[in-house]
């Protein structure tokens, strides 16, 4: 058997309903490669999988270059999740570990692709540039059943134009990274991902693991549609969760990747002294969320966990929001600083 140049990793959750839109933009590529569907269904109880192998025989018949569809079941309950979040990330490691290709891409089986030919151009710029870890496009984000023209195109910035070569400095610090779905990425197959992320290799972290193997190559296209939909991941988020959560993902990502840890705490510097500054002595913390910090280690996720602090919490929060705020007045982002700051919140 032809060993797949592309895997397209496509997760699905109880969306029978959307996902015949989802495959027939990507059985409408036309690759001039082999490639592969690994199909990842998080426990769907709506005959997703009865109507995939109804369809799968014709699919590999005919379409030309298709090596084969593979659906395989998840359950991500074995993940013991705390959030949406890390179900989705669990889904995606789970279609990650089927993968063959030398290049893979990220679809949620409620988007679509809205051309023919964009995961050829995007294998054609990284065949162009081997230097590059991942090749970039925009996203068109659209409210679901609105016309394109209503959709908004991003990212944006001076910087990202047709066959720019982004490094990682101004990657992370310029916050050029969009939605990992319109990336194809150079796989680097000695990478245990399970090992390192387990339930957190969401989209947020994989972008970022790739990142730090090589600049990223932009292809001024916005042809991946995310579609938005009310109940979304964040829908049900209290304000609290959302700034504290949002707050903390500097550290987050510091911690998950240590290469790029200074880069991360130096573009999230601002955010973290927001969260401090605003956050309440005693959030109101949904459910999921609370338990999410509760399960981190470190003296900043359980200071926001706690029904009543101690005189030293108290004085090491206000300790570590002075030294925040100290660093960015005096722009204090050397190395020895960000350490600081990370291992006074830790």
């Amino acid at each position: 058997m032809t060993d797949p140049v592309l895997s397209i990793l496509l997760i699905t959750h109880n969306q029978r309903g959307l996902l015949q839109r989802c495959l027939d933009s990507v059985l409408a590529q036309e690759l001039r490669v082999p490639f592969e569907i690994i199909v990842s269904d998080d426990r769907s109880t709506d005959g997703t999988k009865e109507w995939i192998f109804e369809q799968k025989e014709s699919w590999e018949k005919n379409k030309e270059n298709l090596v084969g569809i593979n659906y395989v079941y998840c359950n991500s309950d074995e993940c013991n999740p705390s959030t949406v979040s890390e179900r989705c990330g669990w889904n995606k490691l789970n279609a990650y570990k089927q993968a063959k290709g030398k290049y893979f891409v990220n679809i949620d089986a409620d988007d679509y692709l809205r051309s023919s030919d964009i995961y050829q151009r995007q294998i054609d710029m990284l065949e162009t540039h081997p230097e590059c870890s991942m090749c970039m496009q925009r996203v068109l984000s659209l409210n679901e059943g609105e016309p394109f023209e209503r959709g908004k195109v991003w990212p944006k910035h001076p910087k990202l134009h047709e066959g720019a070569v982004i490094n990682k400095e101004d990657f992370i610090l310029l916050e050029l990274r969009g939605l990992n779905q319109s990336y194809m990425i150079r796989r680097h197959f000695e990478d245990d991902m399970q090992a390192l992320y387990d339930k957190w290799f969401d989209d947020t972290v994989i972008t970022y693991h790739y990142v730090q193997y090589g600049p990223v190559v932009f292809l001024d296209r916005a042809d991946y549609v995310w579609v938005q939909y009310p109940k979304s991941i964040s829908h049900d988020m209290t304000k609290d969760d959302m700034l504290i959560i949002y707050g903390l993902l500097p550290l987050h990502h510091a911690k998950m990747i240590p290469s790029l840890q200074y880069l991360f705490l130096r573009q999230g510097l601002g955010t973290m002294i927001h969260m401090m500054k605003h956050a309440p002595e005693y959030p109101k913390l949904s459910q999921q969320y609370h338990r999410y910090l509760s399960l981190e280690s470190g003296f900043i996720y359980k200071y926001y966990t706690e029904k009543f602090h101690s005189v030293f919490g108290l004085i090491r929060y206000k300790a570590i929001r002075d030294l925040l705020l100290l660093m960015n007045k005096h722009q204090l982002t050397s190395k020895g600083w960000l350490r600081l700051a990370k291992h006074t919140m830790l």
